[in-house]
């Protein structure tokens, strides 16, 4: 299993295309953006990078690992939003008063309110 964070690396390494713009980017330090982009070579059992001397650029196989990576990580964020509009989408809120007035201008746009409000058929009592 990838680590995500190490996506989110080699998918902004892809980006600005140096370590030190990528740990700048992600709030790392480089030597972490390094580690990381080698266990990410271990995990995956490919080389990923061309090593120059103080250069790093990615390989074919790394610019198609990058792409990949942007694509995980945008499925993942798209995911927990699903999962949180879904779970929006089932709760309920209860709307309570104690005057008429708001009452009945919630019934008058009840049309346009969320299917999950549920307006009230009594006022609350003064206390």
């Amino acid at each position: 299993m990838l680590d995500n964070h190490l996506l989110e690396e080699l998918a902004t390494f892809a980006q600005t295309k140096t370590l030190a713009e990528t740990a700048t980017k992600l709030n790392i330090t480089q030597p972490t953006v390094t580690r990381g982009m080698q266990k990410l070579e271990e995990q995956l059992g490919v080389k990923l990078f061309e090593r120059h001397p103080n250069r790093l650029t990615l390989n074919a196989t790394g610019k198609f690992a990058a792409a990949e990576a942007t694509r995980l990580l945008a499925a993942q964020r798209e995911a927990v939003t699903r999962i949180r509009n879904f779970d929006s989408s089932h709760q309920t809120f209860p709307i309570a008063t104690t005057l008429p007035g708001p009452l009945l201008y919630l019934q008058h746009i009840q049309g346009h309110l969320p299917t999950t409000t549920h307006l009230p058929t009594t006022l609350l009592a003064p206390e």
